[in-house]
């Protein structure tokens, strides 16, 4: 995560040194973004055929590769493949590891330890942007390319000596064929399963739509903000997320997985209420650290609950198709909710995303089921690591 973050700040810049227009240079995020999406269910398949550290090793080797091939790049068109084909590597990295982390956790514990594991996630994605700013004002808008390359180096070392797999992880589907649309199908009609990815949609959905896309142009047009401003209050939603991450998991443990989806993401529906009323810079701020709380829990539990529901699944598979509905979101929110800002105001992406996010609310109450039981939610049913 450190790596990925380093190249954030320059990748419109670097983009638009080929000559490009900003929206054409634009494409250099939507090709990363959908070299993941295209990558998540092919990568859970084949986690569950060779194995969950084959992949992450694989697409740890094509991400530092790929951060070479970006720094020397001599048109925007090979640009655009290589920043595709490192999504590809992301997306083999990031779905892997996840199976990964479902193997190896006990129910029990699921929360706190995703807890630990996204506060290092916030670490390396809050350094990043700061150390990539350095090195292209030292070395040039190649260098945080280089750096990202070093970084993939590290994983690949790392996850080559220092991880290993429970034996037998992928045995079970070793000689059967990697992907079948029925499996995927089965999947989607537990009921469960499929409200956690339905919550991870619309969490994805606000975090690129609404953080990363209309925060910043509210702030600007409707309020006169400059850039630091505004980089100062996306960082107070950021920190608080950090800070909150490790209770969040602690209460998924001790509370259980759908109190904690269900009360995040309303209380992320007041933050975008907030962030409508605010008035000045310290509105804003309020609203942000009300949205980084519930950033915490709202992307922690419904993973947990996707894979409490998956137990006996095959877990590669099953995380692919979480994280690609997660994709889906991220990539369709920034343009649906700018579709509606252009035919509106900058007011109704807000309150457009407020009335997503309360029924989603409504549908995880209504129909997941808590699987294991919690110290204050008796009603799940114990699971043991099969």
């Amino acid at each position: 995560m450190l790596g990925m973050s380093i190249v954030s700040p320059i990748i419109p810049l670097y983009a638009k040194s080929f000559g490009v227009t900003l929206a054409v240079a634009s494409l250099a995020i939507t090709a990363n973004a959908f070299g993941r999406f295209v990558s998540d269910i092919p990568a859970g398949a084949a986690a569950d055929r060779w194995g969950r550290r084959p992949v992450m090793i694989v697409g740890s080797v094509l991400i530092m590769v790929m951060a070479l091939l970006n720094a020397t790049a001599t048109g925007f068109p090979e640009f655009l493949l290589y920043r595709f084909l490192q999504g590809v590597g992301s997306g083999m990295w990031m779905t892997a590891r996840q199976t990964l982390l479902a193997d190896i956790l006990k129910p029990e514990e699921r929360g706190r330890v995703m807890g630990y594991f996204q506060a290092f996630m916030l670490l390396g994605q809050s350094a990043g942007p700061t150390l990539g700013g350095w090195a292209a004002v030292a070395w040039g808008l190649t260098a945080p390319f280089y750096a990202f390359a070093v970084t993939g180096f590290a994983c690949v070392v790392l996850t080559y000596f220092m991880i290993h797999e429970p034996a037998g992880a992928a045995k079970r589907v070793r000689h059967e064929e990697m992907f079948n649309p029925r499996d995927m199908w089965r999947l989607l009609r537990n009921q469960t399963y499929a409200m956690a990815c339905l919550a991870t949609f619309i969490v994805f959905f606000q975090r690129s739509g609404i953080r990363t896309n209309m925060i910043p142009i509210y702030a600007a047009d409707e309020l006169g903000m400059d850039p630091g401003a505004i980089g100062t209050i996306l960082s107070y939603a950021t920190l608080t997320n950090l800070l909150m991450t490790v209770p969040m998991g602690y209460a998924i443990d001790l509370v259980g997985r759908k109190p904690v989806i269900v009360w995040n993401i309303l209380v992320m529906a007041v933050a975008n209420v907030s962030f409508v009323y605010a008035r000045d810079y310290w509105g804003m701020t309020v609203a942000a650290l009300v949205l980084g709380v519930a950033s915490a829990g709202a992307g922690q539990a419904p993973l947990a609950l996707a894979t409490d529901a998956t137990l006996h699944e095959r877990r590669g598979l099953a995380m692919g198709v979480y994280r690609l509905i997660g994709d889906v979101g991220m990539m369709i929110g920034p343009v649906a909710l700018s579709l509606i800002a252009d035919t509106t105001d900058l007011h109704a992406p807000f309150w457009v995303m407020t009335g997503m996010l309360v029924v989603n609310a409504v549908l995880v109450a209504v129909f997941a089921k808590e699987i294991i039981k919690t110290r204050f939610n008796k009603g799940g049913a114990a699971l043991s690591q099969p």
